[in-house]
């Protein structure tokens, strides 16, 4: 599998904290560039250039990455999002050896179609969409290709040990996870069923509850304690969860304690 190149130019800066909010203005992003035995780099990327090679080459793919000081292999390990507008607002960038071993998570597409679901009116289920592997940056594979030939019964099923993998790539999930199958098609009787429960269970929603958390977060830390991310960024790697600022809900309680001592005297 031939990878693409991808190419990222990068400036160095010193504006760090909330003092970044005027480089995003003005169409740049905030990256910190870090890797083994490698000093943390407080860099920028113009925001339309760094988008449009996120989108091609992901977590997985490696980047050229061109600064004053020489030009660097990296992989781009985390972007943070605003969870309003979608708007880049930070990136963690890994700078890696290409004689030192990776840890690295793959996309996994499908490939065809499952005869299960052509002639058997089954339903396609993924159970897992990415992959961890461990390998050399020059053996990393842009993704990992499903053959759905395979599932021709409802009792057919790909598991992580059933995929094909590159020479050179170790696989680090489990081997009886289960990536694809194929399940029957459901009845009337299923599908009324699951429409009752869906109606008995539903909750009334509160408006304006999302808009008021939206507007709490404020900029915190950013890498390696560069301070320059905000609280409520939305990250793309789904193992980070960023919890809300609730320091705005704190305030009004302490307010209204305040009103009710003052109360309290009068």
């Amino acid at each position: 599998m031939t990878n693409q190149t991808y190419t990222l130019k990068a400036e160095p800066r010193e504006i760090t904290g909330r003092k970044v909010k005027q480089l995003r203005r003005d169409g740049v992003v905030p990256v910190v560039l870090y890797g083994h035995h490698v000093e943390p780099k407080n860099l920028t990327i113009a925001r339309g250039e760094l988008e449009k090679v996120y989108r091609k080459a992901g977590r997985s793919a490696m980047v050229t990455m061109k600064m004053s000081d020489g030009d660097q292999t990296v992989l781009i390990h985390e972007i943070q999002r605003d969870p309003r507008t979608g708007q880049y607002l930070h990136a963690d960038l890994f700078q890696v050896k290409m004689d030192e071993k990776i840890k690295a998570t793959v996309p996994i597409h499908t490939d065809g179609e499952s005869p299960a679901v052509r002639e058997l009116d089954g339903i396609l289920v993924t159970n897992l969409n990415e992959l961890e592997i461990g390998c050399l940056p020059g053996d990393l594979p842009s993704e990992i290709i499903v053959d759905l030939a395979a599932l021709k019964t409802f009792e057919d099923a790909i598991t992580v040990a059933d995929l094909k993998i590159p020479e050179g790539v170790e696989v680090l999930s489990e081997a009886e996870t289960n990536v694809v199958a194929v399940q029957p098609p459901k009845t009337e009787e299923q599908l009324e069923a699951e429409l009752a429960e869906d109606e008995d269970t539903g909750e009334p929603e509160v408006e304006g509850e999302e808009d008021e958390e939206g507007e709490e977060g404020e900029e915190g830390t950013e890498g390696e304690g560069d301070g320059d991310s905000d609280d409520d960024a939305q990250s793309d790697d789904k193992g980070d969860d960023k919890k809300p600022d609730d320091s705005g809900g704190n305030k009004k309680a302490d307010d209204k304690k305040s009103d009710d001592k003052k109360d309290t005297k009068d």
